[in-house]
């Protein structure tokens, strides 16, 4: 898919198997059989997937999913946070993120992530 659109699911914490939770699989489907079909859906489950941990997200996002200046990223919930620290050093063509927040909002498995850990 020379010409496609790559679109990169960062689904939220505790989604596993992600294709069974929320609406990842849903919207993958609905990209997937876009009559143009010019989009390319990477949806796969993440490491860590019950505490979000930054230092094993970010990482695997960039070398596993990969993603350029291109590539339009889709985050859900801790997904979201992920997609925000990816974008302090990199560059995407777009974002669409769901269910954002900017604090642990006082929950110990977010505070976990690493994400709230510096200002943003």
């Amino acid at each position: 898919m020379s010409n496609s659109q790559r679109i990169v699911i960062v689904p939220g914490m505790g989604c596993t198997p992600v294709r069974d939770c929320n609406w990842y699989a849903w919207l993958e489907e609905q990209l997937n059989n876009d009559p143009s079909g010019k989009f390319e859906v990477i949806l796969e489950d993440m490491p860590d997937p019950y505490h979000a941990r930054e230092s094993q997200w970010l990482p695997f996002i960039r070398n596993t999913l990969k993603f350029d200046e291109k590539t339009i990223l889709i985050g859900h919930s801790s997904g979201c946070e992920a997609i925000m620290r990816l974008l302090e050093q990199d560059r995407v063509r777009g974002i669409i993120l769901v269910a954002a927040c900017h604090t642990d909002l006082g929950d110990e498995h977010e505070k976990a992530s690493e994400y709230y850990n510096r200002p943003w």
